[in-house]
């Protein structure tokens, strides 16, 4: 299994990922996805569905490859289960777990990327060929270990976000492509990602492809109540 980005990137992308869609008709929401990950010349390949309850803010997610596998993550614990072997997981974070899959699509519905929440403040902007740029500095106190980011909107359209690290330097880009109305959003269905290292040398790719969403569904879906059986023991570790 591929590790994950780097831990300064995470943080950030928590703190961007703010209550924007209680105000909105969303409840549920069900995609297919498929998500390739390139890093030290390896490419991972997952598919599956993912469960989104917003109000109660808890995600299931349903791997069917490579392997069989549910998570389930709710405020800071992320529950893995393996149906075939019978096993089970259960992860306590010291903080916040970040939704996996959806964080990109929540922090798209809004044209700030939740960025004033967190203290950011727009530095200045310009238009490019139709494409609205908007630099933001980071809060005062957190300079020292944010740096400043970019975002480009097309058409009330997030499309574009880079993330520098305090010395200026990019350890974060974003495209999103391929917008479909969801609600009152607009989602992208295709996101694409690359991480940097400290030389702005790419360290590392990933491409996530949503189809088939299914929005506040009439008949109940019953994964987003799933629950590890009781019969199966579960693991339970700190991190």
């Amino acid at each position: 299994m591929l590790k994950n980005s780097p831990f300064f990137i995470i943080l950030l992308l928590i703190f961007l990922l703010v209550d924007v869609l209680y105000a909105a008709p969303l409840q549920t929401l069900s995609l297919e996805f498929t998500r390739e990950l390139t890093e030290n010349g390896k490419t991972e390949h997952i598919a599956g569905t993912l469960h989104y309850d917003v109000k109660a803010a808890r995600v299931v997610v349903e791997v069917t490859e490579p392997v069989k596998q549910i998570m389930v993550v709710k405020d800071n614990v992320l529950e893995i289960y393996y149906p075939v072997e019978k096993q089970a997981f259960r992860l306590i974070s010291e903080g916040r777990v970040p939704l996996p899959f959806v964080e990109s699509i929540i922090q798209t519905t809004q044209a700030e990327y939740g960025l004033t929440a967190i203290g950011y403040t727009l530095d200045k902007h310009d238009v490019v060929e139709e494409v609205l740029y908007t630099y933001w500095k980071p809060p005062e106190k957190a300079k020292d270990t944010l740096g400043s980011v970019i975002l480009g909107m097309h058409k009330d359209r997030l499309i574009s976000a880079e993330v520098k690290n305090p010395e200026g330097y990019i350890i974060g880009r974003s495209r999103y492509q391929n917008h479909s109305k969801i609600g009152i959003n607009y989602i992208p269905m295709v996101v694409t990602s690359s991480t940097y290292d400290a030389k702005s040398e790419v360290i590392q790719r990933e491409q996530i492809a949503y189809s088939n969403p299914e929005v506040n569904t009439k008949t109940p879906n019953p994964m987003l109540n799933f629950t590890i059986p009781e019969s199966v023991e579960v693991k339970e570790s700190k991190w």
